[in-house]
């Protein structure tokens, strides 16, 4: 599976509320870099990376926008919307390998 299909099962999962099944699209090595306000925030492991997303509020939707899929790498523009906080628009990376994401790189749009 490739980086378009594993996104887009990737974001069906999390949007439907399957949190779980979206985590495990994840490589156990995974790395994810969240930029906010001029910090870098770099988790590392399944358990930190995918704790991020099954820690979010129930209602959490992430829609991509934009979507450019370079084979292993899949960049889109992110609407992030959570219950009762204004909405979010992110640049985001997703790296793919062998099916599996490997890093993650969230930075405001």
């Amino acid at each position: 599976m490739g980086a378009m299909e594993t996104m887009e099962t990737f974001f069906d999962l999390l949007n439907s509320g399957e949190r779980q099944g979206a985590v495990a699209l994840m490589d156990e090595k995974a790395e994810m870099r969240v930029h906010v306000l001029g910090n870098v925030r770099t988790m590392r492991g399944v358990e930190q990376v995918g704790g991020w997303f099954l820690r979010a509020e129930k209602g959490l939707r992430m829609i991509p926008g934009e979507v450019r899929d370079d084979g292993t790498t899949y960049e889109c523009n992110l609407l992030v919307l959570r219950p009762g906080v204004q909405s979010q628009h992110l640049d985001a990376t997703f790296r793919v390998e062998a099916g599996k994401i490997t890093a993650i790189n969230f930075a405001p749009a």
